[in-house]
């Protein structure tokens, strides 16, 4: 039947070179919506590394003459307002409701604050994300520390580092790295290490360097860097916000600082996911792929109903020498798998040779930024396998009908159309 089959293709090849062209450009862009959908699905499930869930941000106003204070004011009145800040922190601490409490700079998950510095080992150099925290923000995020403890962190020369996700630091084990120079040549001690996290779920792992934010450092009156979080109770989530404002908005207004708004980290993450497109870009993913699902399957159907039309005759006389329902429908099956697997085999290098040159992102296509990341050649059979798979449930799908129409075709009827 094989041989059948491609006597048949390269005598129907007129029409086969239009159906071919056809299903190498579906392959071809399917498989960048495979690889899509798969590269960032399988990020998406992999762990963020900490927890929000119950987690809040608590932000804090500064009056006019707050900022005069800060930019202007001596040592003394800056030493006044740092005791006021970690006063405000103390009094929501006891607030019933509340489990843990950090202060942090550019350390919020979701909240687009960023902070990097350089930081060097043995030979290499590179920039770091910094995060200034206090020790609870492991409690409040729930970070796991793999090694060391922070319960007693109180030396700024001391640093708890994280890994990307195969715990290496500039190229180092995370674990054994004792000392660690950052910035401008200071020497710092490696006091733990934290498991691997990301700034969003569809964000790598990337190494981060924790800093301590003391008692009496002077960058906690600046309230517009500064991140005051909170870790509730479980069964006292619901309505935290409205009880929270209600209760404790005189107790920690406290001049020139007020409670300005309370918001939930899963509501930054909605925020964030729009500031980062991620929503447009999966809605703009699926409707393409959903589109194009539709018109292989009407394309498919359509060009195998004009076939079996156009082959009445050749139907008929197979039927008449001999030839089961069941050979028509699997002969119609089979020239569509070759067909497939002919277009596959002329789409996959022209795929690959697009990814490598980044054609895609030139033009301005939705694509992936894999950073450091190379794509491995696993990845090409994954995409080739999850596309390929796609396009023959489809194209099966689509020829099922005109197949099982063209095994009911009887040889006279046939032949007295020929």
């Amino acid at each position: 039947m094989i041989k059948q089959i491609f006597k048949i293709i390269w005598s129907e090849r007129k029409i086969n070179i239009w159906i071919l062209f056809e299903l190498v450009l579906v392959f071809c862009i399917l498989w960048f919506c495979v690889d899509y959908i798969y590269f960032f699905t399988k990020r998406y499930l992999e762990p963020t590394g900490y927890n929000v869930e119950h987690v809040y941000n608590i932000n804090m106003g500064i009056k006019e003459e707050g900022h005069v204070l800060i930019n202007n004011g001596t040592d003394a009145q800056k030493d006044s307002l740092v005791n006021i800040v970690w006063t405000i922190v103390d009094r929501i601490k006891k607030y019933p409701d509340i489990e843990y409490i950090s202060l942090s700079s550019a350390a919020v998950p979701y909240s687009g604050s960023f902070m990097s510095n350089k930081a060097s080992l043995d030979t290499m150099v590179d920039y770091i994300q910094f995060k200034s925290v206090s020790p609870d923000y492991f409690n409040v995020f729930k970070i796991n520390l793999q090694q060391g403890q922070v319960e007693n962190w109180n030396n700024t020369d001391n640093i708890v580092i994280s890994g990307n996700k195969d715990n290496q630091f500039l190229k180092h084990d995370a674990k054994q790295i004792k000392s660690l120079v950052t910035g401008d040549n200071e020497n710092k001690q490696v006091i733990g290490v934290a498991a691997s996290s990301k700034r969003s779920e569809f964000d790598e792992h990337n190494p981060i360097v924790y800093t301590l934010l003391s008692t009496n450092d002077r960058e906690t009156v600046y309230f517009d860097g500064i991140e005051i979080c909170v870790r509730v109770k479980a069964e006292a989530d619901k309505n935290f916000i409205e009880r929270f404002t209600k209760d404790m908005q005189e107790q920690i207004a406290m001049d020139p600082y007020f409670l300005s708004s309370v918001t939930s980290i899963s509501d930054l993450r909605k925020d964030f996911m729009k500031w980062n497109k991620y929503d447009n870009n999966f809605k703009s993913i699926f409707s393409i792929s959903s589109f194009l699902f539709i018109n292989i399957f009407l394309a498919v159907v359509g060009t195998f109903w004009f076939r079996v039309q156009t082959r009445r005759n050749e139907i008929g006389l197979r039927v008449a020498v001999g030839s089961t329902r069941m050979n028509i429908k699997a002969l119609f099956i089979l020239e569509t798998l070759f067909l497939l697997l002919l277009a596959s085999l002329i789409a996959t290098p022209i795929c690959i040779n697009i990814a490598l040159a980044d054609i895609l992102r030139d033009i301005g296509v939705p694509s992936i930024d894999r950073g450091e990341e190379p794509i491995r050649i696993s990845q090409y059979f994954i995409n080739y396998l999850f596309t390929a798979l796609i396009l023959i449930t489809i194209s099966i799908s689509a020829v099922l009908y005109p197949s099982w129409r063209a095994s009911r075709i009887q040889p006279a009827e046939a032949l007295r159309d020929e």
